[in-house]
């Protein structure tokens, strides 16, 4: 009983402070997507007199995608109920020229500006629509969701540490007759130190099966499937090499960190 509860007190907070970190890749992956999917109904509208084509406008906006013209044919048809075909036809000559130019990634506010100014220099081009209200709001909103992620998972990993740490502190002082007794054969500290860094090892491992398993099942679970799909995104499920290896080196790292500050201290007294 004793053997699971102190590993449990090193598991638990390792565990919190790897579901912070994966919730932060998790987040990125996610926005990322929805990124993807905001861009693929946003559209900038450039107003002209002259004729636009892509070699124009590419050179201009490195994630340039298409430029495609907006047909006036609707508009005008509507009006043709109430105007002569004279009149229409006067009007279709003096109407500017509309295209809708797309971007291969959804721009922030910065560089949808310098998208505009660049538009608007071309010769001919009258009015540059880039929609920035409705962009600015959508961008902020997915910042923001990015920066309170960070600082919440931080928050956890912070207290997930402390608690690591004092954990460590309990385990030297059960093997605290043993490495007197090395430290007097004159032991290096790394072998003193032998018994924690396995417990550490141990208990990185297994805090990383868990915390990879749960995000396995994650997007299964039928509410965060209806969430995603009210969004219209796909939530992507764990890469068990890249950021399951991730996940296992900072729980790693973070343990043995642990365990080295512990044991340099109780030297250090």
């Amino acid at each position: 009983m004793k053997f699971f509860k102190n590993h449990l007190s090193t598991i638990i907070p390792l565990m919190a402070l790897l579901v912070g970190i994966q919730f932060i890749l998790l987040v990125g992956r996610v926005v990322d997507e929805y990124e993807s999917v905001m861009n693929k109904d946003y559209n900038i509208i450039i107003v002209s007199q002259n004729e636009l084509n892509a070699t124009d406008v590419k050179p201009l906006v490195h994630t340039f995608e298409s430029l495609e013209p907006l047909s006036s044919k609707p508009v005008l048809e509507k009006l043709s109920k109430d105007i002569s075909s004279k009149n229409i036809a006067i009007l279709q000559n003096a109407l500017p020229k509309f295209y809708s130019l797309k971007l291969n990634a959804f721009p922030s506010t910065q560089y949808m500006q310098e998208i505009k100014d660049k538009i608007s220099k071309i010769n001919g081009v009258s009015k540059v629509e880039t929609f920035s209200k409705t962009h600015d709001k959508i961008y902020k909103i997915m910042q923001l969701i990015k920066n309170i992620s960070a600082i919440f998972s931080g928050l956890i990993g912070l207290i997930g540490l402390m608690l690591i740490a004092k954990q460590m502190r309990i385990w030297l002082y059960e093997h605290k007759e043993r490495i007197e007794i090395m430290t007097l054969l004159g032991a290096p500290s790394w072998l003193k130190s032998g018994a924690l860094y396995k417990n550490a090892l141990f208990d990185s491992f297994i805090a990383t099966v868990l915390v990879a398993v749960f995000y396995i099942i994650l997007p299964d679970l039928q509410p965060v499937k209806e969430v995603a799909a009210d969004l219209n995104i796909n939530l992507p499920a764990i890469d068990l090499f890249y950021e399951g290896g991730v996940l296992l080196g900072v729980s790693l790292a973070i343990s043995f960190f642990a365990v080295y500050f512990v044991t340099r201290k109780a030297t250090a007294i």
